[in-house]
């Protein structure tokens, strides 16, 4: 019973961690906008900052991103994995270049499935509050997605895709996934919850379909592989494709590339075949190398 509440603990320090590196940021942003001369109005209300200046959004993500993910993940990695952060966090074992381009395709064969999801979390009727959430996070997105300039381009890479595909991983999928496998003994059920999770801490209700799968997808290739260098590198391939397409085709930004484009059942049926044959192929892979991402508890491992 006192391991069961040690392990409930990790969980709630990792929460304390989050809210104190969120509060941290919303600190350092307030402190930085006054500098820049913006009024107690514009802090109070971070929307309207969010919508004026590009550069000043990507730097507002780029801080929030650092201190409720980033950080509290790596902080929290030290104080249960001392000096074996990096194996505890399942970053150091080398991996196979072929897991990573299995792992692109694994997600790119999924993709009609996650299209007709989007078109069907689209369909729900939702309270005006989220209604107008999803508005406010449409603005700011078409905002930063304006990208005039190859620096604008790679301020996106670094903000929407290299940063959360690092700081969102290593929380949802090195944590939260790992310690719930401590307390469910089902794997996929714990990849099913810490993919809800996921999806949920977004605050983006029309995508919640669509996010979770894609949290499904990163939290099978954790665990099959056993390495989180390749659900970072595949979620930030996801999220970096739709900053490249959108830079190169500029008139799609009004578009969501999730949805725009019709799915038959033709799409869907060979999407749902081939994505449970490269399981199957990820799932004998792990038989054959069987180390995967089995939790790892800072009692096993010296803490000095």
């Amino acid at each position: 019973m006192q391991i069961y509440y040690l392990r409930i603990m990790r969980l709630f320090i990792l929460f304390v961690l989050i809210l104190a590196g969120l509060s941290f940021g919303m600190v350092l942003i307030a402190l930085i906008a006054i500098g820049n001369g913006a009024s107690m109005a514009d802090i109070m209300n971070q929307s309207t900052m969010l919508t004026q200046s590009a550069a000043l959004t990507r730097f507002i993500l780029f801080i929030n991103h650092a201190t409720m993910f980033l950080i509290p993940g790596l902080a929290w990695a030290f104080i249960y994995y001392k000096k074996n952060w990096l194996q505890g966090l399942q970053l150091k074992k080398r991996v196979p270049w072929i897991y990573f381009l299995a792992g692109i395709a694994f997600l790119m064969v999924s993709y009609p499935l996650v299209s007709k999801s989007m078109e069907i979390n689209q369909s729900m009727d939702l309270p005006n509050w989220m209604s107008d959430m999803e508005n406010q996070t449409e603005v700011i997105l078409k905002n930063i997605l304006t990208m005039p300039t190859i620096l604008a381009l790679m301020a996106n890479l670094i903000v929407i895709a290299i940063l959360p595909g690092i700081g969102e991983e290593l929380i949802f999928r090195g944590i939260i996934q790992k310690e719930l496998l401590t307390h469910i003994k089902s794997p996929y059920v714990a990849i099913l919850l810490s993919s809800i999770i996921f999806s949920a801490l977004h605050f983006q209700f029309e995508g919640f379909i669509p996010r979770f799968m894609l949290g499904m997808v990163l939290g099978l290739l954790f665990y099959w592989t056993g390495s989180l260098w390749v659900s970072m590198a595949v979620h930030a391939f996801n999220n970096g494709m739709q900053v490249l397409i959108t830079y190169f085709y500029p008139e799609l930004i009004d578009q969501d590339l999730e949805s725009s484009v019709p799915v038959t059942w033709f799409a869907l049926i060979g999407s749902f075949v081939l994505s449970v044959c490269m399981g199957y192929w990820f799932h004998s892979q792990k038989k054959v190398h069987p180390d995967s991402s089995e939790p790892i508890d800072s009692t096993t491992y010296p803490v000095s």
